[in-house]
């Protein structure tokens, strides 16, 4: 049987005082007894602290046990535009609510020892992607996951919007302003405080200002890190759910649908454009098959291209967030150098100008 979160390492383990504070604020959250068990702090994602926990909720013959994953925040953030724990976890619900596989939602704190958590359920699976996209264990669920992608992607951007609140809550485009003219603004913004020449990057916005596609149909939910490695997978079933929402915006959808073919997410299987696992195409026909958005070369290129600068951007910004020592991390510190690499991938999308499927 696949352990839950089978490739989380354990860490740190449980501290009294985390512990007490926890089972005090959730039984208060859910209006009965807890008793949580087995708390520690696992690895996993770079912007929140991650804690794997059961808990005992209820007494007597009523009682029943929750497997839950519990996320806190680090220190700083990767982009400025990033959602804060609260507005995360009301886009995982309208996720979860409009059907899109997700962990289900258990449980918001809005103070927890002096800060947020947000947690969810935990379910019998595997995210990291260089075990996904390379060993034996994991093929069957290969042939299954670009198909299922496209599928669970059609659901995420037919989330309503006014329904579930999420106008008002979420990162939009401004009155008048397109979602890649959002886009480059922040992308502008970033790149005034990281203040630092990145003529590669200066070249790509120049670029994308010339050839902005029109504007889509309509704005849907973006998930904004939609990729390999934010998947859960299981060895016989594929994907089971979509994880790390803190990204989610609302814009266009060829966003959601070129993020997860940026070379980093390949996790060193290039030859396989999507993710390391397979080719664009079938994850494109799944997507229009469930859904009413065109895919159109032009804009995915467009937004391929506006993928890699982004992710650029952020790779600085976590080597900046490890330099000012709001979170001291060597993995953060690494990253930067790795912007280089991605501006080169950003320079041969724009000589290729076409797609490659």
């Amino acid at each position: 049987m696949l352990r839950p979160y089978a490739h989380i390492q354990i860490i740190m383990t449980d501290t009294p005082t985390l512990h007490a504070a926890l089972e005090a604020a959730l039984a208060q959250a859910i209006g009965q007894p807890v008793e949580v068990r087995d708390l520690a702090m696992i690895v996993g994602g770079s912007s929140q602290e991650t804690w794997r926990l059961d808990a005992l909720v209820g007494g007597g013959p009523q009682q029943g046990l929750q497997r839950l994953i519990m996320r806190r925040p680090l220190g700083g953030s990767i982009y400025e535009s990033s959602l804060d724990l609260q507005r995360e976890y009301a886009a995982l619900s309208a996720a979860v609510a409009t059907g899109v596989p997700s962990p289900q939602p258990f449980a918001l704190l809005p103070d927890l020892l002096g800060g947020p958590a947000s947690l969810v359920e935990r379910l019998d699976a595997e995210s990291i992607g260089r075990k996904l996209v390379r060993e034996p264990r994991w093929a069957e669920a290969r042939t299954m996951l670009p198909a299922q992608m496209g599928a669970a992607l059609a659901a995420i951007h037919r989330v309503d919007l006014v329904a579930h609140g999420l106008l008002g809550l979420l990162p939009a485009p401004a009155p008048g302003q397109t979602p890649a003219q959002a886009r480059m603004a922040q992308i502008e913004a970033e790149l005034d405080r990281i203040d630092e020449p990145h003529p590669a990057l200066e070249l790509c916005l120049r670029w994308l200002r010339r050839n902005e596609p029109p504007p889509p149909a309509r704005l849907v939910l973006v998930h904004g890190d939609y990729r390999i490695g934010n998947i859960l997978v299981h060895p016989a079933e594929g994907m089971v759910g979509v994880i790390d929402w803190e990204f989610t915006h609302i814009g266009d959808y060829a966003e959601d649908l070129t993020w997860g073919q940026i070379r980093e997410w390949r996790f060193g299987v290039d030859q396989l454009k999507l993710g390391g696992i397979g080719q664009p195409a079938p994850f494109y026909t799944a997507y229009a098959q469930h859904g009413d958005l065109p895919v159109n070369k032009e804009r995915t290129h467009y937004w391929e291209v506006m993928g890699n600068v982004w992710w650029a951007i952020g790779t600085l910004n976590q080597a900046r967030r490890h330099l000012r020592g709001e979170e001291r991390n060597i993995e953060f510190a690494s990253l930067g150098r790795r912007a280089a690499e991605i501006e080169l991938e950003a320079l041969r999308l724009l000589r290729s100008r076409t797609s490659t499927e």
